[in-house]
């Protein structure tokens, strides 16, 4: 037995029974995957997903590519390297995600759905995946786009990859703009173009024959805005971090129709 500390308080102590429940994620728990230079897609996330009952777990990945080279699609392929399947491990290790989300919408577009899926799989066999590259497609479907223009800061070459891939789902992409500055494309750059620089953009796409505006890559701050866009051009606004959070939620079966994130969160799968 311990002995008592010279001149130690006297102290009741009780017992106190208590119940369990489901804890936060009563609807729905979703596991994202978010780069380790990533300053966007975490706070939009946490701002668009905050519904009660659906839990929102995040890990983050060291990305394996040289970030002293320019960005391009020859080694956007090799970004997520060995540690994506360490960060999926590490999403929660109480309970598993029923939808894995992987935050990265170029570097989705080029490792492919399918490959991602058999990633996630190997530590969560049940779980359903998204990114925003699949999310943003999916939302082309369900509201039926037919032309869109096309927004990113991705140099021409990861640009033009994703737009062909936008076209070979039967969707035409007659307009697109890039940022740039004097001194070209600076890789790190985009989580800090303005919101007022994304409108801009999309205010120059959207002088074309379209029906969306589609603002590509998770470290934009487009969010905030897409109301603003939709109402100013009267065009559907589709940003990466938006159709990725939507793609998740239907996923996960939940469909709240949620207001200020654009027309998409009317929509359903």
């Amino acid at each position: 037995m311990l002995e008592q500390p010279i001149n130690a308080p006297s102290r009741s102590w009780s017992t106190t029974p208590y119940n369990t429940d489901r804890g936060i994620g009563t609807r729905a728990h979703i596991g994202m995957v978010v780069y380790d230079n990533d300053q966007t897609l975490s706070h939009e996330a946490r701002a668009i997903l905050a519904i009660p009952g659906v839990a929102l777990y995040e890990s983050r990945i060291l990305s394996t590519d040289d970030r002293s080279q320019p960005l391009s699609s020859d080694n956007l392929e090799d970004s997520f390297g060995e540690g994506l399947d360490v960060a999926v491990r590490q999403i929660n290790a109480t309970r598993p995600s029923d939808v894995v989300a992987l935050g990265c919408t170029s570097a989705a577009m080029t490792i492919g759905t399918e490959e991602l899926e058999r990633r996630v799989h190997c530590t969560y066999p049940e779980a359903r995946v998204t990114d925003p590259y699949t999310g943003i497609l999916s939302a082309l479907r369900v509201l039926g786009s037919t032309r869109v223009g096309f927004v990113s800061p991705y140099p021409r070459d990861v640009a033009e990859s994703m737009i062909e891939g936008i076209e070979a789902v039967g969707v035409n992409v007659p307009a697109a703009t890039v940022f740039h500055n004097d001194a070209g494309f600076a890789r790190d750059d985009a989580p800090f173009i303005s919101p007022a620089g994304i409108v801009m953009a999309a205010r120059k796409v959207a002088t074309a024959d379209i029906d969306t505006i589609v603002i590509s890559c998770t470290q934009m701050r487009a969010s905030g805005v897409i109301t603003d866009i939709e109402q100013e051009t009267g065009k559907a606004v589709i940003t990466s971090n938006q159709a990725m959070c939507w793609h998740a939620l239907r996923l996960a079966g939940c469909r709240d129709v949620l207001n200020g994130w654009g027309r998409l969160f009317q929509a359903n799968l």
